[in-house]
């Protein structure tokens, strides 16, 4: 029989993390009754060499099992494509997936893949990639630059980048154009939100709809140490919006310039410095979520 969706995953997970391994997986499938294919990646590039062969061979569902980084590969390959995109959550945060709404059990998930409907929404774009949660300059992009692009997550490089990032706190001066409107704002965090949250499962942009065609973008203006903290717990309970040095607008493009070149987040990656031109790209990828 046919599968109804290809699900990629990592031939090592299950090893060292509380998450099925590809035997696992099959197992619980055919449990559950379901007709999914299962293929094990050994690599992150074995994974997008596997996906485009299933993009070219015409395959209409493909699923990743694995985290928002698993997440924002796969989009490079399936924007603007014909084949719709799955997903297991088996990360920390799982933010694009919340977002869709998408159960965070794995029988709820893997009946979604077969069972659920396919909608399509929007993306955003920067530095040539595709991001599904954010973009910007300021704290998470330093801290992101801080820690260093190859490093295995580690808790004490963690305390040592934040313990660095709030010594050297200071606002950047930003020059921002806004769809077409110049504005120029202190700021010691700046992102273009795709989705409502980013970084560890954080609700940075409580209005950011995936649907609507639009970027939120958020601005932190020049908070000093003493404020961080509170505009930092504020952003955890989804309050910060109220407060004074918060100003969010709606946009479809934004472009961020500043006096010395910035380090730019797309997702949880790196990719360039300002200036940065960044777009929203309205139904650029078609993804399976829950049938209501």
């Amino acid at each position: 029989m046919t599968p109804s969706c290809t699900v990629l995953m990592n031939d090592n997970a299950g090893k060292f993390k509380f998450t099925p391994g590809v035997a696992e997986m099959k197992q619980m499938i055919e449990h559950l009754d379901l007709q999914l294919e299962v293929i094990g990646t050994k690599s992150e590039q074995h994974m997008i060499q596997t996906l485009r062969e299933l993009i070219d061979r015409g395959t209409q569902r493909v699923a990743v099992a694995g985290g928002d980084g698993t997440v924002t590969t796969a989009i490079q390959m399936l924007a603007h494509c014909p084949t719709a995109m799955g997903i297991i959550p088996q990360g920390t945060a799982n933010n694009f997936a919340t977002a869709l709404k998408l159960p965070q059990d794995l029988p709820s998930a893997l009946r979604v893949l077969q069972e659920g409907e396919i909608i399509e929404v929007d993306l955003g774009k920067s530095c040539g990639r595709y991001f599904s949660e954010s973009a910007g300059v300021g704290l998470f992009a330093d801290a992101l630059s801080l820690y260093g692009r190859e490093a295995n997550k580690n808790l004490w490089r963690s305390l040592v980048t934040v313990i660095r990032l709030i010594l050297g706190l200071r606002p950047h001066r930003l020059m921002l154009t806004i769809d077409g409107v110049e504005h120029e704002e202190p700021a010691v965090f700046c992102v273009a939100a795709n989705s409502f949250r980013m970084a560890h499962a954080l609700a940075i942009a409580p209005s950011a709809k995936l649907t609507d065609g639009e970027l939120d973008l958020v601005i932190l203006g020049d908070l000093d140490r003493k404020e961080l903290f509170r505009y930092y717990k504020a952003m955890r309970q989804q309050m910060h919006i109220t407060l004074p040095k918060v100003k969010i607008y709606k946009a479809k493009e934004v472009r961020i310039e500043a006096r010395r070149r910035l380090p730019v987040h797309s997702d949880d990656k790196v990719p360039c410095t300002t200036p940065v031109t960044i777009t929203s790209e309205h139904k650029a990828l078609k993804v399976i979520v829950e049938r209501l």
